[in-house]
């Protein structure tokens, strides 16, 4: 009797473990077993990147090319209305150059977040790292004492 308890119970464990004496794999069953022929499924769809500094572009750019006026803070101790050339490559590189008539001038980095061409990269006629969060929009420059900023304008006249 006690032969035949252990004899059930072992068999009650091997089926619920999905093991049966023709599967001599070890690898718990039909399901996902290399050896039966069933694929064990998909690990679903890819996460994407997270953003970030290092996760490259997020949903590409548009491209664009602009000559607005745009009010630079950085370059002058006063806010000072001039030009503005804006390009935007197209994907996938989405170089961004903004040339300005000012010392600020030239802005050079990289668009990302589709449509709405966020800005990361910065002026080097002032040596100052800056980001904006659309073109056209404004550019946040970091200095050694706070931030600045050049406003570039979406159409028509900027005002101060």
């Amino acid at each position: 009797m006690r032969t035949l308890a252990a004899a059930s119970l072992l068999a009650l464990l091997c089926a619920c473990s999905g093991y049966t004496s023709g599967d001599q794999s070890g690898g718990g069953g039909p399901v996902g077993n290399a050896d039966s022929g069933q694929n064990g499924g998909d690990g679903g769809p890819d996460g994407g990147d997270g953003g970030g500094p290092d996760a490259g572009p997020d949903a590409g750019c548009v491209q664009l090319s602009l000559n607005v006026q745009a009010i630079d803070s950085c370059a002058f101790i006063t806010p000072t209305t001039t030009t503005a050339a804006v390009s935007v490559d197209s994907p996938p590189g989405c170089a961004v150059s903004i040339n300005l008539a000012t010392a600020s001038s030239p802005c050079v980095g990289v668009a990302s977040h589709g449509t709405l061409d966020a800005f990361d990269g910065g002026c080097t006629g002032i040596g100052l790292p800056c980001t904006s969060p659309s073109l056209p929009g404004t550019l946040t420059c970091t200095t050694a004492t706070g931030t600045c900023t050049i406003r570039i304008c979406d159409a028509g006249v900027c005002s101060l």
